[in-house]
């Protein structure tokens, strides 16, 4: 074997030896709740307003705690349905040529991808699990979807199917470097339990190296594709951020775990009203700051670099 293939095999092992190294589907040991812990809080109290209201606060540990408890399961929900509906289904159309035109290289990392947030999946199950046997308290829903992925099938209603598989690359780049960056913040927090912020960290990376990935490959897709597709996708891009970032101002899981508490439905409405100023406020500061974000991303990735799709942003109003 020469020394150019030697080099080659080389470089297209390497992110597979790291992989090995650093997954946590294989370095890491099951997260368990110990027992001691049932009474901590499992999710930070500075990620649900409901927990900082007079009249929940009223309740008791175990009205903040139930509070909390139902915003953990949402939010480890959520964590599963990104990754089985979105991210490894994408995976898997990088790996059987769907969307079209990966190496072998990046195929062989989609494959890493899917045993990763395969794993992510069961451990966010495994947590609601342990987390229902120890406290006793019952997720009020199991979601269906989240806002991330409605905002994905209203812009697939938008597109022709030609380029569904290419606007959902790009859509899974902007979610796994959206994700990376909410769960190094989450994992910061010092208020929730130390079993919700190991979920948090271990999950964070394997996210980094996600994130890197589809950007890299993103960048690589976007500059083969049509002329046309390019247009396409690149004029409906800025609304779709907008409609992927957009909460849910209703608050309508805020009121379902109000009601859950014991609350009146006007007892509901009163303190939804009370603290609807400071929720949108915080939304308003994720969106700006994430969504600046994901511009930047797009500029990097060499997607703002295809004039139309600049000029789209532009008349939308966004700053570049």
């Amino acid at each position: 074997m020469n020394a150019a293939v030697q080099l080659n095999a080389s470089q297209f092992f390497e992110s597979v030896n790291k992989w090995y190294a650093t997954a946590t589907v294989k370095n890491s040991p099951r997260i368990v709740i110990a027992e001691a812990a049932k009474d901590d809080f499992t999710y930070p109290k500075s990620r649900q307003i409901l927990s900082e209201h007079p009249k929940v606060q009223a309740l008791g540990n175990a009205g903040v705690a139930y509070v909390l408890a139902q915003s953990a399961y949402q939010y480890m929900y959520e964590i599963g349905l990104l990754e089985t509906r979105f991210v490894i289904d994408c995976s898997l159309n990088i790996v059987n040529n769907v969307i079209a035109g990966a190496s072998e290289q990046e195929k062989l990392n989609a494959l890493t991808v899917v045993i990763d947030e395969g794993y992510h999946a069961h451990v966010a199950l495994d947590y609601i699990i342990q987390m229902k046997n120890l406290t006793g308290i019952e997720p009020l829903e199991v979601p269906q979807t989240n806002g991330n992925l409605s905002a994905v099938h209203r812009a697939f209603a938008q597109l022709p199917e030609a380029v569904h598989s290419d606007f959902q690359l790009i859509s899974v780049t902007l979610a796994e470097h959206t994700l990376t960056k909410d769960l190094i913040s989450i994992g910061r927090e010092k208020e929730a339990s130390q079993a919700f912020t190991k979920v948090m960290t271990d999950h964070v990376s394997d996210e980094g190296r996600h994130a890197s990935y589809f950007a890299n490959l993103m960048t690589a897709h976007w500059a083969r594709l049509p002329e046309d597709t390019k247009r396409v996708i690149g004029g409906m891009l800025p609304a779709y951020l907008d409609d992927y970032l957009a909460g849910d101002e209703a608050r309508d899981f805020d009121r379902k775990v109000l009601l859950g508490c014991g609350f009146s439905a006007s007892e509901a409405d009163s303190i939804i009203a009370d603290t609807q100023a400071q929720f949108l406020e915080r939304l308003n500061d994720y969106v700006g700051t994430t969504k600046a974000n994901l511009v930047k991303l797009l500029r990097r990735c060499g997607v703002l670099d295809h004039p139309p799709t600049r000029e789209a942003f532009v008349q939308h109003g966004v700053a570049l």
